[in-house]
């Protein structure tokens, strides 16, 4: 069986979004011929998050996450230790770099999945040594632009949700700095009765619905940070029931996509959603 983390709510890649986002300039954009995708996956299972006390609203300007006080934190890790490993134990050994790299292959095999050039692309389990990942940023004075995508993803606490959330940075022209950053958050209900049968159903039939839901998290997320990179303009305020730390709460922003049950927005700090319509 994979390990598996444990997580506070906190510990989130967004970070402050506000200062966070950076869309591509319309001339950086021009000049990307080709692009080097790489999606880094560096948790070996999923994470879980500990339940704030009262957590009833989402809090930061619209950043998913609360402060734990550590005692609190201690007591409740232990809690969800054992919770974990008596009933979500079946699903940590499906391995989610594996769908991933599955998903990928469908990207590049779609016509017009994505709107730049997709030169190669690979699922790591870290990001490259510091010396390797300068090379490569500075490999794009003369080859591909390199887009990299740090992905987090996690069982919302009660099996309510399935949730990823990633940072996107695109490094071109041999710059240190990256000429774009994004965050973006996917989420899809999983819930329907007690925990014990959500498990069976996601892990039946060789966990045929967890796989599917884990490769449609990163056909989703590329689908926003491309929707993104190639600026798509926001447009009416939309709102859906997302899942924070186990109680569905209602978020609003500008939608800027949306497909048969799902909805792509940007929330007051430039954070991006992609989230089902159709949730409790």
């Amino acid at each position: 069986m994979l390990r598996f983390l444990l997580a506070l709510s906190v510990v989130l890649l967004l970070g402050a979004c506000a200062q966070f986002h950076r869309p591509l300039a319309a001339a950086d954009r021009a000049k990307v011929q080709e692009i080097d995708v790489r999606v880094v996956v560096a948790q070996e299972s999923f994470m879980f998050s500990a339940q704030a006390p009262g957590l009833s609203e989402a809090t930061g300007g619209g950043l998913i996450g609360a402060l734990i006080d550590s005692s609190v934190q201690q007591v409740r890790q232990k809690e969800m230790s054992a919770e974990v490993g008596a009933i979500v134990g079946p699903l940590l050994d499906y391995d989610y770099r594996v769908e991933a790299g599955l998903a990928l292959g469908e990207v590049l095999n779609t016509p017009n999945a994505f709107p730049l050039k997709i030169a190669s692309s690979q699922v790591l389990a870290g990001m490259p040594p510091k010396a390797e990942q300068n090379a490569r940023i500075a490999a794009t004075k003369s080859g591909p632009a390199y887009l990299v995508l740090l992905l987090q993803y996690m069982l919302e606490p009660g099996l309510g949700a399935f949730t990823t959330r990633t940072t996107a940075l695109l490094w071109q022209d041999g710059n240190k700095e990256p000429s774009y950053r994004s965050a973006t958050i996917y989420q899809t209900p999983v819930s329907g009765g007690a925990r014990a049968t959500v498990v069976r159903r996601l892990g039946a039939n060789d966990g045929q619905q967890l796989k599917a839901v884990m490769r449609d998290s990163i056909r989703q997320t590329l689908h926003v940070v491309g929707l993104d990179l190639a600026g798509a303009r926001s447009g009416a305020i939309r709102t859906v029931r997302f899942n924070v730390n186990g109680t569905w709460l209602t978020l609003g922003g500008q939608g800027f996509d949306e497909q048969p049950g799902r909805i792509a927005f940007r929330d007051q700090d430039n954070a991006m959603y992609s989230v089902r319509t159709a949730a409790p």
